[in-house]
């Protein structure tokens, strides 16, 4: 098209300007824009016809009329290479102390864990921090113990395997909060499936993803902590491998139990 009407687009599309990339096929070939003399100051200005079929922008009907001293295609011609000067940022020098405190800032990813999940019997849940690499009789362990503790019960010792991440996915992630999220959100489903009475949390990664953010696993052991829906009541022990490997581990786990049976009875 005409290089005044091309303009008049663009202007009213709002961009500076427009530099096709190829010329599609059939495509009428640009016509080179003739700007107009300019005239001396003595002599009137030359007046420019346009013509009859000429596009006229919503942005040029609400323009302020433009002096008589200047012609409207030389001032529009003007406007176009009127560039204003955009000052370039002068970057800045990276420095290893700031190479160290953007390492320091990521998240810290965890490795993927597994814990185990008893149910013996209604309203009581064990879950216990699993150790793939030990073949020692946990399962044994925690039968003896629930048999000293519940006589009367009948108990169904079960094991359930809850990984983490919930989700095999490489882009998932993995930080402290993350799993803490997951896990809290998936423990407070279950209370609310099957109400939770006891709760049992044996070991580090049982301990330290269910209990609120800034409890700590070993502060906190062989006590009762109140978790954070404040629902319930969670004692944190050792786990059952620990048990197997430090026997004072084992009996000051059964002190901690006898207290904690007979607070919530």
């Amino acid at each position: 098209m005409n290089e005044l009407h091309r303009q008049m687009y663009l202007s009213a599309l709002g961009l500076d300007t427009y530099m096709p990339r190829l010329h599609l096929p059939f495509a009428a070939i640009s016509i080179a824009c003739e700007l107009p003399i300019a005239a001396p100051d003595s002599q009137p200005t030359a007046r420019v016809e346009r013509p009859a079929e000429s596009f006229v922008s919503p942005i040029q009907q609400n323009a302020k009329p433009v002096s008589s001293e200047v012609s409207p295609v030389g001032n529009l011609i003007g406007n176009m290479f009127d560039v204003p000067k955009v000052a370039r940022a002068v970057s800045q020098p990276v420095t290893a102390a700031d190479i160290l405190a953007q390492l320091d800032a990521k998240p810290v990813t965890i490795e993927p864990f597994s814990l185990s999940i008893w149910r013996p019997f209604d309203g009581l849940m064990v879950v216990d921090s699993r150790n793939t690499k030990l073949a020692l009789p946990t399962e044994l362990l925690l039968n003896n113990i629930l048999r000293a503790f519940f006589l009367n019960q009948s108990l169904k010792t079960q094991e359930e395997v809850l990984r983490w991440p919930m989700i095999e996915n490489s882009f998932t992630k993995r930080t402290v909060a993350d799993a803490r999220n997951e896990l809290q959100t998936w423990l407070s489903v279950q209370h609310e499936i099957r109400p939770i009475r006891y709760l049992w949390l044996m070991g580090a990664n049982a301990a330290t993803y269910l209990l609120p953010e800034n409890s700590e696993y070993k502060d906190n052991l062989f006590k009762s902590v109140s978790l954070a829906d404040g629902g319930i009541d969670a004692l944190i022990l050792p786990s059952l491998n620990e048990c197997l490997q430090t026997p004072t581990a084992k009996q000051q786990l059964y002190f901690a139990l006898r207290v904690y049976l007979s607070a919530h009875q």
